[in-house]
Protein backbone atom coordinates (compact mmCIF):
# COMPACT_ATOMS: atom_id res chain seq x y z
CA UNK A 1 0.00 0.00 0.00
CA UNK A 2 1.30 3.47 -0.86
CA UNK A 3 1.95 5.91 1.96
CA UNK A 4 -0.83 8.27 0.89
CA UNK A 5 -3.31 5.40 0.72
CA UNK A 6 -2.22 4.18 4.14
CA UNK A 7 -2.67 7.59 5.76
CA UNK A 8 -6.05 8.08 4.16
CA UNK A 9 -7.19 4.66 5.35
CA UNK A 10 -6.02 5.31 8.90
CA UNK A 11 -7.60 8.76 9.14
CA UNK A 12 -11.02 7.87 7.83
CA UNK A 13 -11.32 4.36 9.23
CA UNK A 14 -13.47 5.27 12.20
CA UNK A 15 -15.78 7.43 10.12
CA UNK A 16 -15.99 4.87 7.36
CA UNK A 17 -16.95 2.17 9.81
CA UNK A 18 -19.57 4.41 11.36
CA UNK A 19 -21.12 5.32 8.00
CA UNK A 20 -22.47 1.83 7.31
CA UNK A 21 -26.23 1.24 7.53
CA UNK A 22 -28.12 -1.96 8.12
CA UNK A 23 -31.58 -2.95 9.24
CA UNK A 24 -30.45 -3.70 12.79
CA UNK A 25 -31.73 -2.44 16.09
CA UNK A 26 -32.10 1.35 15.80
CA UNK A 27 -33.76 4.03 13.73
CA UNK A 28 -31.70 5.06 10.65
CA UNK A 29 -32.38 8.73 11.34
CA UNK A 30 -30.84 8.64 14.81
CA UNK A 31 -27.54 10.45 15.11
CA UNK A 32 -24.82 8.33 16.75
CA UNK A 33 -23.85 9.70 20.16
CA UNK A 34 -20.33 10.19 21.44
CA UNK A 35 -19.22 8.50 24.66
CA UNK A 36 -16.58 9.94 26.96
CA UNK A 37 -15.18 6.76 28.47
CA UNK A 38 -12.56 6.70 31.20
CA UNK A 39 -10.67 4.25 33.36
CA UNK A 40 -9.14 5.79 36.49
CA UNK A 41 -6.79 3.60 38.52
CA UNK A 42 -6.54 4.22 42.27
CA UNK A 43 -3.49 3.18 44.30
CA UNK A 44 -5.67 1.28 46.79
CA UNK A 45 -9.24 0.51 47.82
CA UNK A 46 -9.41 3.56 50.10
CA UNK A 47 -8.75 5.97 47.25
CA UNK A 48 -11.04 4.05 44.90
CA UNK A 49 -13.92 4.39 47.35
CA UNK A 50 -13.31 8.13 47.65
CA UNK A 51 -13.24 8.63 43.87
CA UNK A 52 -16.36 6.56 43.29
CA UNK A 53 -18.23 8.47 46.01
CA UNK A 54 -17.25 11.82 44.52
CA UNK A 55 -18.16 10.81 40.98
CA UNK A 56 -21.53 9.33 41.97
CA UNK A 57 -22.59 12.03 44.43
CA UNK A 58 -21.02 15.14 42.88
CA UNK A 59 -19.85 14.70 39.29
CA UNK A 60 -22.88 12.89 37.84
CA UNK A 61 -25.48 15.30 39.36
CA UNK A 62 -23.43 18.25 38.16
CA UNK A 63 -23.12 16.84 34.64
CA UNK A 64 -26.87 16.16 34.61
CA UNK A 65 -27.48 19.77 35.65
CA UNK A 66 -26.00 20.82 32.32
CA UNK A 67 -28.31 18.53 30.37
CA UNK A 68 -25.87 15.67 29.75
CA UNK A 69 -27.02 12.11 30.44
CA UNK A 70 -26.91 9.24 30.99
CA UNK A 71 -23.72 8.79 32.99
CA UNK A 72 -22.39 5.40 34.04
CA UNK A 73 -20.18 4.58 37.01
CA UNK A 74 -18.76 1.10 37.59
CA UNK A 75 -16.11 -0.95 39.34
CA UNK A 76 -14.94 -4.49 38.61
CA UNK A 77 -17.08 -7.34 39.94
CA UNK A 78 -14.59 -9.43 41.99
CA UNK A 79 -16.73 -12.59 42.09
CA UNK A 80 -17.44 -12.88 38.37
CA UNK A 81 -14.00 -11.74 37.24
CA UNK A 82 -12.32 -14.29 39.49
CA UNK A 83 -13.95 -16.99 37.33
CA UNK A 84 -12.26 -15.64 34.18
CA UNK A 85 -8.81 -17.16 33.60
CA UNK A 86 -7.66 -14.17 31.54
CA UNK A 87 -8.77 -11.53 34.06
CA UNK A 88 -6.07 -8.98 34.92
CA UNK A 89 -6.22 -7.98 38.58
CA UNK A 90 -4.99 -4.51 37.68
CA UNK A 91 -8.66 -3.66 37.15
CA UNK A 92 -9.51 -4.33 40.81
CA UNK A 93 -8.85 -0.68 41.74
CA UNK A 94 -10.18 0.95 38.57
CA UNK A 95 -13.15 3.31 38.42
CA UNK A 96 -14.94 3.10 35.07
CA UNK A 97 -17.02 6.03 33.88
CA UNK A 98 -18.96 6.77 30.70
CA UNK A 99 -20.86 9.93 29.75
CA UNK A 100 -23.02 10.24 26.64
CA UNK A 101 -22.84 13.39 24.49
CA UNK A 102 -24.88 14.45 21.44
CA UNK A 103 -21.93 16.11 19.66
CA UNK A 104 -18.17 16.61 19.92
CA UNK A 105 -18.79 20.25 20.82
CA UNK A 106 -20.78 19.09 23.82
CA UNK A 107 -17.73 17.34 25.26
CA UNK A 108 -15.75 20.59 25.10
CA UNK A 109 -18.57 22.74 26.44
CA UNK A 110 -19.09 20.46 29.43
CA UNK A 111 -15.40 20.62 30.34
CA UNK A 112 -15.58 24.44 30.41
CA UNK A 113 -18.80 24.41 32.46
CA UNK A 114 -17.30 22.09 35.06
CA UNK A 115 -14.16 24.21 35.23
CA UNK A 116 -16.23 27.31 35.95
CA UNK A 117 -18.68 25.66 38.34
CA UNK A 118 -17.75 26.96 41.79
CA UNK A 119 -19.57 24.28 43.77
CA UNK A 120 -18.08 21.50 41.71
CA UNK A 121 -14.58 22.98 41.96
CA UNK A 122 -14.91 23.26 45.73
CA UNK A 123 -16.05 19.66 46.07
CA UNK A 124 -13.23 18.45 43.80
CA UNK A 125 -10.66 20.38 45.84
CA UNK A 126 -11.97 18.73 49.00
CA UNK A 127 -11.54 15.31 47.40
CA UNK A 128 -7.89 16.02 46.60
CA UNK A 129 -7.08 17.56 49.98
CA UNK A 130 -4.17 15.72 51.61
CA UNK A 131 -3.03 13.97 48.44
CA UNK A 132 0.51 14.23 47.10
CA UNK A 133 2.79 12.65 44.53
CA UNK A 134 3.63 10.00 47.16
CA UNK A 135 -0.01 9.46 48.11
CA UNK A 136 -2.04 10.31 44.99
CA UNK A 137 -5.76 10.00 44.43
CA UNK A 138 -5.08 8.02 41.26
CA UNK A 139 -2.06 6.59 39.49
CA UNK A 140 -3.40 6.71 35.93
CA UNK A 141 -6.33 8.26 34.11
CA UNK A 142 -7.05 6.76 30.68
CA UNK A 143 -9.68 8.46 28.58
CA UNK A 144 -11.23 7.44 25.25
CA UNK A 145 -13.72 9.12 22.93
CA UNK A 146 -16.09 6.52 21.49
CA UNK A 147 -18.65 6.86 18.71
CA UNK A 148 -21.76 4.70 18.83
CA UNK A 149 -22.57 2.51 15.86
CA UNK A 150 -25.26 4.03 13.59
CA UNK A 151 -27.07 0.71 14.01
CA UNK A 152 -27.12 1.28 17.79
CA UNK A 153 -26.79 5.06 18.12
CA UNK A 154 -27.28 5.64 21.85
CA UNK A 155 -26.92 4.06 25.27
CA UNK A 156 -29.83 1.89 26.36
CA UNK A 157 -29.67 1.60 30.14
CA UNK A 158 -31.17 -1.24 32.13
CA UNK A 159 -33.40 -0.57 35.13
CA UNK A 160 -32.68 -3.95 36.73
CA UNK A 161 -31.08 -3.21 40.15
CA UNK A 162 -29.36 -6.62 40.09
CA UNK A 163 -27.98 -6.26 36.57
CA UNK A 164 -24.65 -7.75 35.54
CA UNK A 165 -22.69 -5.63 33.09
CA UNK A 166 -20.05 -7.01 30.76
CA UNK A 167 -17.56 -4.66 29.10
CA UNK A 168 -15.70 -5.96 26.06
CA UNK A 169 -13.01 -4.32 23.91
CA UNK A 170 -11.90 -5.83 20.61
CA UNK A 171 -8.60 -4.46 19.34
CA UNK A 172 -7.53 -5.10 15.73
CA UNK A 173 -4.00 -4.95 14.34
CA UNK A 174 -4.96 -2.55 11.52
CA UNK A 175 -7.93 -0.51 10.33
CA UNK A 176 -8.80 -2.89 7.51
CA UNK A 177 -9.35 -5.77 9.93
CA UNK A 178 -11.13 -3.40 12.31
CA UNK A 179 -13.65 -2.49 9.59
CA UNK A 180 -14.18 -6.19 8.88
CA UNK A 181 -15.00 -6.78 12.57
CA UNK A 182 -17.45 -3.88 12.48
CA UNK A 183 -19.16 -5.49 9.49
CA UNK A 184 -19.32 -8.84 11.27
CA UNK A 185 -21.12 -7.20 14.18
CA UNK A 186 -23.35 -4.70 12.38
CA UNK A 187 -24.22 -6.44 9.14
CA UNK A 188 -27.78 -7.72 8.77
CA UNK A 189 -28.14 -10.78 11.01
CA UNK A 190 -24.67 -10.12 12.39
CA UNK A 191 -23.54 -10.28 16.01
CA UNK A 192 -25.69 -7.33 17.08
CA UNK A 193 -28.80 -9.07 15.77
CA UNK A 194 -27.66 -12.31 17.39
CA UNK A 195 -27.37 -10.66 20.80
CA UNK A 196 -31.07 -9.90 20.68
CA UNK A 197 -31.89 -13.36 19.35
CA UNK A 198 -30.03 -14.97 22.25
CA UNK A 199 -31.48 -12.75 24.98
CA UNK A 200 -28.41 -10.56 25.47
CA UNK A 201 -29.20 -6.89 26.10
CA UNK A 202 -26.82 -4.46 24.42
CA UNK A 203 -26.19 -1.31 26.48
CA UNK A 204 -23.89 0.43 24.00
CA UNK A 205 -21.83 -0.48 20.95
CA UNK A 206 -19.08 1.84 19.75
CA UNK A 207 -15.80 2.34 17.92
CA UNK A 208 -12.85 4.24 19.35
CA UNK A 209 -12.18 7.63 17.76
CA UNK A 210 -9.41 8.76 20.10
CA UNK A 211 -7.49 7.22 22.96
CA UNK A 212 -6.11 3.82 23.90
CA UNK A 213 -6.90 0.49 22.26
CA UNK A 214 -6.98 1.75 18.66
CA UNK A 215 -8.42 0.60 16.40
CA UNK A 216 -11.04 -1.05 18.53
CA UNK A 217 -14.67 -1.76 19.23
CA UNK A 218 -15.93 -1.11 22.77
CA UNK A 219 -19.30 -2.38 23.89
CA UNK A 220 -21.28 -3.22 26.99
CA UNK A 221 -23.81 -6.01 27.52
CA UNK A 222 -26.33 -6.58 30.30
CA UNK A 223 -27.68 -9.70 32.00
CA UNK A 224 -30.28 -10.28 34.70
CA UNK A 225 -28.22 -12.89 36.55
CA UNK A 226 -25.15 -15.11 36.25
CA UNK A 227 -27.38 -17.95 35.07
CA UNK A 228 -28.85 -15.68 32.39
CA UNK A 229 -25.34 -14.70 31.31
CA UNK A 230 -24.17 -18.29 31.00
CA UNK A 231 -27.27 -19.46 29.15
CA UNK A 232 -27.34 -16.51 26.75
CA UNK A 233 -23.67 -16.82 25.81
CA UNK A 234 -24.09 -20.58 25.28
CA UNK A 235 -26.96 -19.87 22.87
CA UNK A 236 -24.83 -17.28 21.07
CA UNK A 237 -21.74 -19.43 20.68
CA UNK A 238 -23.76 -22.42 19.49
CA UNK A 239 -26.07 -20.48 17.21
CA UNK A 240 -25.77 -21.62 13.55
CA UNK A 241 -25.57 -18.02 12.37
CA UNK A 242 -22.60 -17.26 14.66
CA UNK A 243 -20.82 -20.40 13.50
CA UNK A 244 -21.35 -19.22 9.94
CA UNK A 245 -19.99 -15.75 10.69
CA UNK A 246 -17.02 -17.12 12.65
CA UNK A 247 -16.06 -19.41 9.76
CA UNK A 248 -16.40 -16.73 7.08
CA UNK A 249 -12.89 -15.87 5.73
CA UNK A 250 -14.00 -12.25 5.29
CA UNK A 251 -13.84 -11.89 9.08
CA UNK A 252 -10.64 -13.84 9.69
CA UNK A 253 -7.87 -12.33 11.82
CA UNK A 254 -9.96 -9.37 12.92
CA UNK A 255 -9.16 -9.34 16.66
CA UNK A 256 -5.70 -9.45 18.22
CA UNK A 257 -6.69 -8.60 21.81
CA UNK A 258 -9.89 -8.91 23.82
CA UNK A 259 -10.48 -7.14 27.12
CA UNK A 260 -13.36 -8.82 28.94
CA UNK A 261 -14.56 -7.38 32.25
CA UNK A 262 -17.59 -7.88 34.45
CA UNK A 263 -18.61 -4.66 36.15
CA UNK A 264 -21.10 -3.70 38.80
CA UNK A 265 -22.81 -0.30 38.81
CA UNK A 266 -22.04 2.03 41.68
CA UNK A 267 -24.39 4.34 43.55
CA UNK A 268 -25.38 7.19 41.27
CA UNK A 269 -24.84 5.27 38.03
CA UNK A 270 -27.52 5.85 35.41
CA UNK A 271 -26.47 2.88 33.26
Amino acid sequence: MKRREFLTTACVAGLAAASMRTTAAAEPSSSPRLLDFRMVTAPDARRLEAMVGHYGNVTIPTVNKYGISPCGLFVADPVLNAKEAAYNKKYDNVMFGVTQHPTFGSTQELAEKLLNDAAYSEASAALLEGTSSKDPMYTSHERMLLRCFPEFPAIRPSDNPNRILQLRMYRSHNFDRHRAKVRQIATEEGALWLFGECGIQTVFLSTTLYGAYMPSIVFMLCFDSEEHKNDAWAKFINHPRWKELAADPEYADTVTEIVNLFLRPCEGSQI
